[in-house]
């Protein structure tokens, strides 16, 4: 009973990983006052290029690697096709006053689309190409990297100058202006370090979680991390906490299937509807950041 349980959360710490990741990126950006609803597809968008960019150099381009640096490669690749999508979003909300949430969906329906086009372009199969095993991260290794990830932005939001920078631009940017902070390069240069944080989240799903690419391979992590948002109240810590959640119940929902309790389909819903519930429970009492969402105009 204690190894079943051992091993139970260990397998839930594994399942968090992605949603904390984007959850942190997220926090990220709303605390400077962008907000991102196009988790799912950089998570997605993020879960495609990995594997595809070390694929491509390794039979395309013919390039020899040792096998421990391919998942890095992998990675950040992951991390440079997050940034890009970032600064598109982040130029958007901050410089041009676009719409924020439209610049989110488009996201949504632009990776989508292109990750189930890409698939079948690239690999000539059908939305399913699984990771070959040079190209596997070990995800014990992210997971320590993600916590630490966490540990050092609660640091960095609360405890530093940088922080009440960035804090301040989600609160009153017009004081912060007034104080001689550029607002505009704040929140951009927090929306790309955000969504490098959701497109990481995403390649480990596909390199080291699940070890396979799929066209619905984020399956909603990126609107739980949302949620996990408000239910940490803009905390990088707390937000662990919602992400153990997730990935107990997740993890629950395998085990599950495994002793035969219910059929699939029943049992994956558990840990989107416990996390909902969960969340749903603090919602009213969350207080976000005054400005988050809101375009800035320089007077």
């Amino acid at each position: 009973m204690t190894e079943l349980l051992l091993l139970l959360i260990i397998q839930a710490l594994l399942a968090s990983v992605p949603i904390l990741l984007a959850s942190l990126g997220e926090i990220l950006m709303e605390r400077s006052g962008v907000v991102n609803i196009g988790l799912e597809g950089i998570m997605l968008l993020g879960a495609f290029v990995a594997p595809l960019a070390v694929d491509y150099l390794r039979y395309r381009v013919g390039m020899w690697l040792p096998d421990l640096v391919w998942p890095i490669i992998a990675m950040s690749a992951a991390i440079a096709i997050g940034a890009s999508v970032g600064l598109i979003h982040g130029y958007i909300s901050t410089y041009l006053a676009g719409d924020q949430i439209i610049s989110g969906v488009a996201i949504n329906l632009f990776a989508a689309g292109a990750v189930a086009y890409g698939i079948q372009a690239y690999w000539g199969v059908a939305g399913y190409k699984q990771v070959p095993d040079w190209a596997k991260a070990d995800p014990m290794w992210v997971t320590v990297f993600t916590f630490i990830v966490a540990g050092i932005m609660w640091y960095v939001l609360f405890k530093s100058r940088v922080g009440i920078i960035i804090r301040a631009c989600g609160e009153d940017p017009d004081s912060a202006y007034n104080m001689g902070i550029d607002v505009y390069k704040v929140r951009l240069l927090s929306t790309i370090i955000g969504s490098a944080l959701a497109s990481l989240a995403g390649a480990y799903l596909s390199t080291a979680y699940l070890s396979v690419v799929t066209k619905e391979i984020s399956a909603g992590r990126g609107f739980i991390a949302l949620a996990n948002v408000v239910f940490s109240n803009w905390n990088p810590l707390l937000a662990i906490v919602g992400a153990f959640i997730f990935g107990f119940f997740d993890a629950l929902s395998y085990w599950l299937q495994t002793v035969g309790v219910a059929r699939y389909e029943i049992t994956r819903m558990i840990p989107y509807i416990a996390t909902l519930l969960i969340v749903a429970g603090v919602i009213g009492r969350a207080k976000p950041p005054r400005a988050v969402g809101k375009v800035f105009r320089r007077e």
